[in-house]
């Protein structure tokens, strides 16, 4: 289930990637952090505080449960059917919440969402997991700090389930909580637990640099870095406020760090190059730059977000590559071929623009933005 926000970029791009660790994976070794230069006086919120639930939001779920239970539901079908009937005017708000906030308030960003699940599947003992689904970002701009949203949707398992011997099976039967799910989404990693939690202290490490508590930021992002050493995100993040403190010898050994990783993304490449560009050097900036050109990122949608940042900073020529690297990837990815077109209209290039526009016809399969599309084609054709 649910969009899990917050992927901090500061005038650049901090993502809060979401990727699982392979058992054959060699462990990256971790990072000397410099904490004299934070007040670390308050602690994370723990994981139990997380997950717990008020004794009357306990008995609600808890009676609902054992009703669906005598009826004959599997207890994570009890879990999906609560979500349906008692959740369904569950308001999307930004705030990360814990799941008895959540409850309280029916509200809370997909985070919250995906949080108030797992606290139910624990009282009905059901196993759940998470898996990572690319999609479309979604962008929020606090001053310099822009926040996009990634795709993560929960999976309760099948109490009942018993392996056959003498079969694999790729995948265990589970149900798919998914609150935002479109065609467009493509399916990526499972996240175990400790992932999850890292990606919530991560979000709340985000809230707190938006707030410009950097003491509470550095607390939450220290807290996920623990849990999942090969969350570049965390990493990502630590890097920014240890450079926010003046530390830049920590920082750039941070952003090394995390671009040694496997799971190195586009957005800490750019955060690097911000930083060398800050200290007059020019050269290595260039060079690293170059690496996001070569850099193995299968998810077009960070492609996308590569090429709406550039378009928003006026890079026209960054914008064009970049869109024309997610059709490349992703022709089904409606949206680039409509803002690539824009870029091209922005520049005078309206030749480039209509040929654009008649390349994602045979992408659009909804008849209100196949017509958008084509009324968009006509003016332009009649135009010229």
């Amino acid at each position: 289930m649910n969009y899990i926000k917050w992927f901090l970029t500061f005038a650049i791009v901090l993502s809060l990637g979401c990727s699982s660790v392979k058992d054959n994976k060699v462990k990256q070794a971790r990072v000397s952090l410099n904490s004299d230069l934070f007040s670390l006086n308050n602690l994370a919120l723990s994981e139990d505080s997380l997950y717990a639930l008020t004794e009357r939001q306990q008995q609600t779920f808890l009676k609902f449960h054992q009703q669906k239970i005598a009826q004959g539901y599997l207890p994570h079908e009890s879990v999906r059917l609560f979500l349906e009937n008692k959740l369904s005017q569950f308001t999307y708000y930004g705030q990360t919440y814990t799941a008895s906030e959540a409850m309280a308030k029916n509200s809370g960003n997909c985070m919250s969402l995906a949080i108030l699940t797992t606290a139910f599947s624990r009282l009905a003992g059901v196993e759940i997991d998470y898996r990572k689904m690319n999609s479309l970002p979604i962008y929020e701009k606090h001053g310099n700090v822009l926040l996009s949203s990634s795709h993560v949707q929960s999976l309760l398992y099948d109490p009942s389930f018993i392996a056959e011997e003498d079969y694999y099976y790729i995948y265990r039967p589970a149900i798919v909580i998914d609150y935002f799910p479109q065609e467009s989404n493509i399916r990526s990693k499972t996240v175990n637990s400790n992932e999850f939690l890292a990606m919530y202290y991560i979000n709340k490490g985000a809230e707190f640099y938006i707030q410009k508590d950097f003491d509470n930021a550095f607390i939450y992002a220290e807290h996920a870095y623990m849990l999942d050493e090969s969350n570049v995100s965390s990493i990502n993040l630590l890097a920014l406020l240890h450079k926010k403190k003046g530390d830049i010898e920590s920082a750039e050994r941070l952003y090394l760090a995390a671009m040694a990783s496997d799971d190195v993304n586009i957005s800490v490449l750019d955060n690097y190059v911000t930083l060398l560009k800050q200290q007059g050097r020019s050269k290595d900036a260039k060079e690293v730059k170059s690496q996001i050109e070569n850099i193995y990122d299968p998810n077009p949608y960070h492609w996308l977000e590569k090429a709406q940042f550039a378009n928003y900073n006026k890079d026209y020529s960054d914008a064009e590559r970049y869109y024309r690297k997610v059709i490349k990837l992703a022709p089904y990815v409606k949206q680039a071929y409509f803002e690539l077109h824009e870029v091209y209209l922005v520049q005078g290039k309206v030749q480039y623009a209509i040929s654009t526009l008649e390349a994602s016809l045979p992408w659009l399969h909804e008849p209100k933005q196949k017509r958008k599309y084509k009324k968009q084609l006509y003016q332009l054709t009649v135009a010229i």
